[in-house]
């Protein structure tokens, strides 16, 4: 929430200070804000901001808000305790999108799970390479993620290199897939494999902008937040996007709309609360991954609209780091350029 913040009011006062009513920023510009909050589906007004005039404070108050509107649903525990162990049976999540000859390209989910989507962009940058995406462990069945970050990229290397047993490793990822696959990077290379593709796109979708372009080491929650509250805020946003729709009674629709909007599939109505679970996982992961600086090249996409301010700079813990942006409005889009085929192509 609070970089979501950052990144709204950096579109609104370039250069402002995190506190509303500091500097030059102004009246309009506060107002600017709460328009822009409200179409968003957040319930915000000026009296919020006088109140809470810095965007920590107005992060805490919003995050408290909307986290209340979402207790009535079903307990993160008991959907827990009724989810099988990830480490009860062999984890299969590797989906093949697109066969082919050569070493093949490997891509990891986005937070909600989902990667298949990319099969509507892969004639476009494969270049008659065999094309994988890895979906979230928890997307299809009852099965608890990993909560680590290392954990997850341990279990989706095991999964890799099913396929392909040694590098050199074509690898991407987006939004927090991107950070799965930067770490798988990480623990490839200091096993003595070759990763000669890193290919990350830390916003996958035009809504993301500001919210998911972030680097490894980011955190966007205050410490020490828990499974629980993640599990509660998702449901939260979700119930914010669709007003007063009862989200239990409706998922069939909630799941309709996140089809169009986020190109989710696959999940059935009766695990839309369990989805919400897998979600709070993977953001809890994102939220207590601690990265090292990756040593070896690495590719970072991204739109015009998320690729200002210091968590969309990937420098610090990429120092080898190659920045694309295009003008483009998701990395569906991206993925269809010729700049993208060039630079995912082996050498």
């Amino acid at each position: 929430m609070d970089e979501y913040l950052r990144a709204r009011w950096r579109q609104i006062s370039p250069g402002a200070s995190a506190d509303f009513l500091a500097g030059r920023s102004g009246v309009a510009a506060m107002v600017a804000l709460v328009v822009q909050l409200q179409q968003s589906g957040f319930p915000v007004s000026m009296r919020d901001l006088l109140r809470s005039p810095t965007v920590p404070s107005l992060a805490g108050a919003l995050r408290e808000r909307v986290i209340g509107a979402a207790g009535e649903y079903p307990a993160f525990a008991d959907l827990w305790a009724e989810s099988t162990s990830v480490w009860s049976s062999a984890v299969r999540t590797l989906v093949p999108l697109a066969a082919g000859t050569g070493l093949p390209l490997f891509f990891v989910h986005t937070g909600l799970g989902q990667v298949r989507f990319i099969k509507r962009a892969v004639d476009q940058f494969r270049r008659g390479r065999p094309v994988y995406g890895i979906e979230a462990i928890g997307l299809r069945d009852r099965t608890r993620p990993p909560l680590s970050m290392v954990e997850i990229a341990d279990q989706y290397i095991a999964q890799l290199r099913r396929v392909q047993r040694h590098g050199p490793y074509s690898i991407g990822g987006f939004c927090m897939g991107s950070h799965v696959a930067f770490e798988m990077a990480h623990r490839l290379t200091a096993a003595g494999e070759e990763v000669a593709v890193l290919a990350l796109m830390p916003s996958a979708f035009s809504l993301d902008a500001g919210l998911n372009s972030i680097r490894p080491g980011i955190r966007q929650r205050p410490p020490g937040i828990g499974l629980s509250e993640l599990y509660l805020e998702r449901l939260a946003y979700v119930q914010l996007m669709f007003g007063d729709l009862d989200l239990d009674a409706n998922r069939s629709d909630v799941l309709d709309a996140f089809e169009r909007t986020f190109w989710l599939d696959g999940v059935k109505p009766e695990d839309f609360f369990w989805h919400a679970a897998v979600a709070a996982v993977a953001a809890f992961a994102q939220e207590n991954y601690d990265p090292r600086p990756y040593p070896g090249p690495a590719l970072v996409f991204q739109t015009a609209q998320t690729a200002t301010g210091e968590a969309a700079d990937w420098s610090p813990v990429a120092p080898n780091v190659r920045n694309y942006v295009f003008d483009e409005p998701d990395s569906l889009a991206i993925m269809r350029t010729p700049e993208f085929s060039d630079a995912v192509a082996l050498p």
